[in-house]
């Protein structure tokens, strides 16, 4: 019979999948020679195959974003990876004086991990405007620092999404380094991906080219440096702010007055920063104070404050960077002056502690130091207003109790029943213990310190709450937070609680 006449059998499956005859038909090689090259013929397509999966031809000229196409395949600029050169996975530098960097024209990478270093010249502005950007919230993060390494300060850390830009609306902030130069860390975890960003950097430029209100001015102290020169009507430093919004209704509620504070008059009908509520008003609103001179801190976050007289004096806080970090600050509400606190020694800087005011002092307890172990303290300081000086109390702690370290509670100060003054201490964080619910309570006449028995509601500890004394009930109410939630979760909630103080009794 000839080859490929009448019927022959199945082949049977040989090693990787190969088909190999068995028996029946003619063949001009002897069985195992005909074996051995189809297994060789299998393995070489195999490898042939392997090889062209692993780089996707291009299909046309440009076809590769961040790199050339070469034989049909696109070789890669430095830095950048993918079968279209579309993926950022390396190190950048850019010297231009302006321009844009990206993670690609799509979703980066899981475990992406790539750097840019921002070249300018020394004291030079260096604006950085993020058009686009779309990060895993809390796993994926930029890092910003104000110099070319990572020993540089830390200016901004972003991660999340931020919210396209609107007429009016100004979402997207500008990040400024002064150093001349910016270095950029971007990196992604294994889990998840989103777009990416679209960053615009430009080198001594002015900020958001002066919101369309005032022209960029060469300034005549540094010849390399620019400012916005505002408009008649327009402040700030990007000349976005406007002295009198709606011109203040001109003619019927007011008029803009820019011969003295430059801000809306109203007339006796009208109030409101911009004129536009009724006298009396029905509604509640913002002022925004001018502020002279600018604030001489840096921004902070999980810092505290209170009222003594005429000033508010704020205390403590997250910084990214402690250079020109101030622990004491004071703001005048009369004079909307900022001033820097004439302490020369005291405690360490630190968050999510608790302020309260005594008299004319005021009492700082816990939170967490910024030290290389970042420990929650159980540090009681007291801060005298006139003489501007720290002092450190070591409380003794009555019976068998015991002084919980916390932070992100909160504390008030008050006269028990009993004449007796004493701060209480509502739930908090511990490093120990986790998120406690007790209530803590120090004495000061006696300078001591007690956990008390409590009843009534059993309540929920956690951390970042609020918490406000009503001297008519006698009472603290205490609302929302963070806490433990059934099924080993985590979660805010709007939990509302009363402490009767004199009872000790939580409703």
């Amino acid at each position: 019979m000839e080859p490929g006449a009448g019927a022959r059998r199945p082949a049977a499956p040989g090693p990787c999948g190969a088909r190999v005859a068995r028996g029946g038909g003619a063949s001009s090689w002897p069985p195992l020679a005909a074996h051995h090259w189809l297994l060789s013929y299998g393995f070489l397509y195999l490898a042939l195959y392997a090889q062209v999966s692993q780089s996707k031809p291009c299909e046309r000229t440009g076809s590769c974003f961040s790199g050339r196409c070469v034989n049909s395949t696109c070789l890669c600029d430095p830095g950048w990876v993918g079968d279209q050169c579309q993926h950022c996975q390396g190190r950048f530098k850019l010297t231009e004086p302006s321009g844009y960097l990206t993670d690609g024209p799509i979703n980066y990478k899981y475990k992406t991990k790539c750097t840019w270093l921002i070249e300018g010249y020394p004291n030079a502005v260096l604006r950085l405007r993020f058009n686009h950007f779309a990060t895993e919230c809390s796993w994926d993060h930029m890092y910003v620092y104000d110099g070319d390494s990572i020993y540089a300060p830390l200016v901004a850390v972003l991660s999340g999404l931020i919210v396209p830009e609107v007429r009016g609306n100004e979402t997207v902030p500008e990040v400024v380094t002064t150093s001349g130069y910016a270095l950029l860390h971007f990196f992604s975890d294994a889990a998840y991906n989103l777009t990416g960003f679209n960053i615009f950097y430009s080198l001594n430029s002015c900020p958001n080219n002066c919101s369309g209100h005032g022209k960029c001015t060469t300034s005549v102290s540094a010849a390399s440096q620019v400012y916005c020169e505002c408009d008649k009507y327009w402040k700030g430093e990007a000349c976005d702010i406007p002295y009198c919004r709606a011109n203040c209704g001109s003619p019927d509620h007011g008029y803009c007055d820019l011969t003295g504070e430059k801000l809306c008059v109203c007339n006796d009908s009208w109030q409101g920063p911009d004129c536009s509520l009724n006298v009396p008003s029905t509604e509640s609103y913002w002022i925004l104070p001018n502020v002279k001179p600018f604030s001489p801190s840096v921004g902070r976050a999980s810092h505290k404050a209170v009222l003594h007289g005429k000033s508010m004096w704020v205390i403590g806080g997250y910084a990214f960077n402690y250079s020109s970090f101030q622990m004491v600050l004071n703001y005048n509400l009369e004079s909307s002056i900022w001033n820097v606190g004439t302490v020369s020694r005291g405690p360490l800087q630190r968050y999510g502690h608790s302020l309260a005011l005594y008299q004319e002092n005021i009492f700082m307890y816990g939170g967490r130091i910024e030290t290389s172990d970042g420990n929650v303290t159980d540090e009681l300081w007291v801060f005298n207003i006139p003489s501007q000086s720290w002092s450190t109390k070591t409380p003794t702690v009555v019976g068998h109790g015991q002084q919980y370290a916390v932070e992100g509670h909160s504390a008030h100060i008050l006269e028990l029943d009993s004449r007796d003054a004493v701060m209480i201490v509502i739930f908090g964080y511990s490093a120990l213990y986790g998120y406690t619910s007790s209530v803590q309570e120090y004495h000061i006449p006696s300078n001591t310190w007690l956990v008390p028995e409590t009843t009534g509601a059993i309540v929920q500890g956690g951390y970042g709450h609020t918490s406000v004394y009503d001297e008519v009930t006698k009472s603290i109410y205490v609302h929302g937070g963070y806490k433990a939630l059934p099924g080993n979760k985590y979660g805010l909630v709007d939990d509302l609680y009363k402490y009767e103080v004199n009872t000790k009794t939580c409703l």
